[in-house]
């Protein structure tokens, strides 16, 4: 049997504390081998517990809300803390003052995107009600995140989406 090194390093912290970054830091370096079978099962048994099972997360869901007023407001919508991943799970645009469209993208640390939908809004609308190229279900994470690209503005454009957190 493998020494509880998991236990040792969090022994002092709530269910409620513990950071999904401290969770990668401490399995991280753990070889997927037969000697760490002991550690495989108390790291399994730990982020259920966390209710890191891939399952939505009890009180976290969010929404995260952004207003443009430019085509250079182009930007980071919803990048998670490290180790995090969320789910989109709906949301809307309004756009006043005219029609406004948002691309939503995924986006890397190299500044590459990955095109997931188009929202082209008048008024206010849900997305997917004019969005090409929406498919769910859409996850994020510290290394692929939600980026907005604006390319074209009425007098503004809101975008309103809901997040819940799955690990």
């Amino acid at each position: 049997m493998s020494d509880p090194y998991i236990y040792t390093q969090l022994n002092s912290k709530k269910l409620s504390n513990v950071t999904a970054e401290e969770i990668m830091n401490i399995t991280d370096p753990t070889h997927i081998e037969f000697e760490n079978e002991f550690n495989l099962e108390r790291y399994n048994l730990i982020n259920k517990a966390l209710y890191r099972d891939g399952q939505p997360m009890p009180n976290t869901q969010r929404i995260v809300q952004t207003t443009y007023t430019g085509t250079s407001d182009d930007a980071d919508f919803f990048k998670p803390n490290t180790g995090e991943v969320w789910m989109l799970v709906g949301g809307d645009t309004l756009a006043t003052g005219g029609t406004g469209t948002i691309t939503f993208n995924l986006k890397n640390d190299a500044g590459q995107l990955a095109l997931l939908f188009i929202a082209s809004v008048n008024g206010q609308e849900p997305i997917g009600e004019n969005s090409t190229g929406l498919k769910y279900p859409i996850y994020v994470s510290s290394t692929n995140w939600l980026y907005a690209n604006i390319t074209a503005v009425a007098t503004s454009v809101r975008a309103s989406l809901s997040f819940i957190r799955v690990r």
